[in-house]
C-alpha cells in the first residue's frame, strides 16, 4: 500500500460522510483499483454500517437538527457529541491501517500459498534392482512381494522389510539401490534386521541378502541407521571415501556433496570412523566432523537426538546456522533458497517443530527472534536481514 495510511483512513472517512472531493475520490479510486485494497474497504464500511447511520445526523441543516432534538441539546454538546463520534470512526480506522501495514507481509505469504501450495514431503523412493529394473514405493502403499533371488521384499505402512526365504536361497550377493529425490523420505529394514532411515536427497546401496563375513552398504546423503547386531559379521558404512565399523548400534551419518563437511553422530553404542588422514573412535553424544576433501577429523560433544531427531519427524536445532536450517527445509518442501545478504546465512536460530507443519509457520517462528524476515514468491524463499 504506497499511499499513507493515516490519508486512506482520511479518505474513507470522508467517503462516508459524503464529503469526498474529485480529487480526492481519484486517490481513493487508484487505492481500491488493489484487490486487496477494494476487500479490505469493503470491511471496512460493512463494519461501520452502524455509523453511517449516524453520520447522516451531520448532513441535516442546523434547524432541523434543532426541531428533532427539540432544541434541548445546547451547542456545546452537540460539538462534544460529534468529537466523540470522529474518534469512534477516526481512531479505528487509523488503528486498523497500523495492523494491516504490519501484518501486510504476512498477508502477502498467506496469499501466495493459497495460490501456491507448498507441502511437505512425504513417504516415498525410487528402488532399483540389482537387474536394473525400477520400482516406485511409498509407505502408503497396500503389502507388495517382490522375489528375487531367495529375498523377500515386503513393503508396507512400516516401510521396506527385507527377509530370507530359504527355499530360495542364492550364493550371489546381489545389490539395491534406494533413492529418496526431494521432499521425499524412507525407512527400511535390511535383510539382517538393520532398521534404516533415508532422509531427503540420499541414497543406500545395499545387498539383498549379506553374504560372508561382514555386512557392507553405501551411503549418500543423510541416513540413520539402527544396526542388528552380530559379533562374527561387522557391519561397514562407505561413504566418500570414509568408512564407519559397526558392531551393534544407533548412529546418524550426513554426506550431502553439496556441503563442506560430512559429519557423524553416534546416539548408542560405539563406532570406528576411518577417514582419509586419520581415525576416530566415537562414544554415545560424540560427533565426528570430517571437512570436505580432508582427512582430518574434529571430535565435538552434542546432544545427538538433536541430530537424529528428524527421522521421528521433527527439525530440532539448536544453536544452528541459518543455512544449514534452511537447505533442510529446502530438500523437505522442495524450495529454492535465496539470500539478499551473505552473511546471513552464519546467523544462529533455535527451533523445535513438527516436519509436516506448514513452512510458514517456521519462518514465523524464526521470525520472532527479529533477525531475519522471510518472503515467499511460488517455490521461491527470498531471506532479507534485519537491522
Amino acid at each position: 500500500m504506497h499511499t499513507n495510511n493515516k490519508k486512506i483512513a482520511d479518505l474513507i472517512t470522508r467517503h462516508l460522510k459524503g464529503e469526498l472531493s474529485d480529487t480526492d475520490r481519484q486517490v481513493l479510486e487508484k487505492w481500491l483499483a488493489d484487490d486487496t485494497n477494494q476487500e479490505l474497504f469493503e470491511k471496512i464500511v460493512n463494519k461501520e454500517n452502524l455509523l453511517n447511520q449516524s453520520l447522516l445526523f451531520d448532513k441535516f441543516p442546523s434547524d432541523v437538527a434543532w426541531q428533532k432534538v427539540g432544541g434541548k441539546i445546547s451547542p456545546r454538546r452537540t460539538i462534544g457529541r460529534w468529537i466523540s463520534y470522529a474518534a469512534a470512526v477516526l481512531v479505528p480506522l487509523v488503528l486498523f491501517f497500523s495492523v494491516y501495514k504490519i501484518s501486510d507481509d504476512a498477508r502477502k505469504r498467506n496469499d501466495y500459498a493459497k495460490v501456491y501450495e507448498i507441502k511437505p514431503g512425504e513417504n516415498k523412493a525410487l528402488l532399483t534392482l540389482h537387474d536394473g529394473s525400477t520400482v516406485e514405493v511409498a509407505t502408503a502403499d497396500t503389502l507388495i512381494n517382490i522375489l528375487k533371488s531367495g529375498t523377500n521384499i515386503n513393503i508396507d505402512s512400516a516401510g521396506a522389510d527385507y527377509s530370507v526365504d530359504p527355499n530360495t536361497l542364492s550364493d550371489q550377493q546381489r545389490y539395491n539401490t534406494m533413492v529418496t529425490s526431494r521432499g521425499r523420505e524412507f525407512n527400511l529394514t535390511l535383510e539382517d534386521g538393520t532398521k534404516v532411515w533415508m532422509n531427503a536427497e540420499s541414497q543406500l546401496r545395499y545387498p539383498e541378502r549379506f553374504i560372508g563375513n561382514t555386512r557392507e552398504v553405501f551411503v549418500e546423503g543423510e541416513v540413520y541407521f539402527e544396526v542388528a547386531k552380530d559379533k562374527n559379521r561387522p557391519f561397514f558404512v562407505n561413504f566418500n571415501n570414509k568408512r564407519i565399523k559397526v558392531l551393534g548400534t544407533e548412529f546418524n551419518v550426513r554426506c550431502y556433496n553439496d556441503e563442506s563437511s560430512d559429519i557423524v553422530t553416534l546416539v548408542e553404542g560405539s563406532i570406528a570412523l576411518d577417514a582419509m588422514q586419520e581415525s576416530v573412535i566415537l562414544t554415545p553424544d560424540q560427533q565426528a566432523v570430517i571437512a570436505a576433501n580432508a582427512g582430518t577429523i574434529d571430535v565435538n560433544k552434542v546432544d545427538a537426538n538433536i541430530y537424529a531427531a528428524w527421522k521421528d519427524g521433527k527439525f530440532v536445532y539448536n544453536n544452528a546456522q541459518l543455512e544449514t536450517i534452511m537447505k533442510d527445509l529446502a530438500r523437505w518442501y522442495q524450495l529454492n533458497i535465496f539470500y539478499q545478504n551473505e552473511t546471513m546465512k552464519d546467523k544462529r536460530f533455535s527451533l523445535y517443530t513438527n516436519r509436516y507443519d506448514s513452512i510458514q509457520e517456521m519462518l514465523e517462528i524464526l521470525e520472532t527472534t527479529n533477525k531475519v524476515k522471510f518472503e515467499i514468491f511460488e517455490d521461491n524463499i527470498v531471506i532479507k536481514s534485519i537491522n
